[in-house]
């Protein structure tokens, strides 16, 4: 009976330390090695007859409306007092581009 509840209590410990790594600031990349976006495709997709999603234009995806789209943005505690930092963009993990909500990225409705 003991064993069980020390094991869910462990894994619930393990899994709130990885939720805490996805929210914590990334270190800080200096400009020149931060490439292009790596983010998701924003080609367009192949959607048939189904009828295209008017929000992202069938890609699936949007631009991150918090970075616009650089998947950076500068810390605003930091640039306070006269740091500029880049850290990677928390709203769509550095990628530049979240999933498109109308069409749960699909690309059509």
């Amino acid at each position: 009976h003991m064993g069980i509840r020390a094991s869910a209590i462990n894994d619930l410990q393990r899994s709130k330390s990885s939720l805490e790594a996805l929210f914590c600031y990334d270190k800080a990349v200096p400009e020149e090695n931060i490439g292009k976006p790596a983010g998701l495709d924003l080609e367009k997709k192949e959607v048939g007859k189904n009828p295209p999603c008017v929000r992202c234009e069938t890609k699936g995806a949007v631009l991150c409306a918090t970075c616009a789209g650089s998947g950076l943005y500068v810390d605003s505690i930091m640039e306070s007092q006269g740091i500029i930092v880049k850290v990677r963009c928390l709203g769509c993990g550095g990628t530049g581009s979240i999933m498109c909500s109308t069409c749960g990225g699909r690309g059509h409705t």
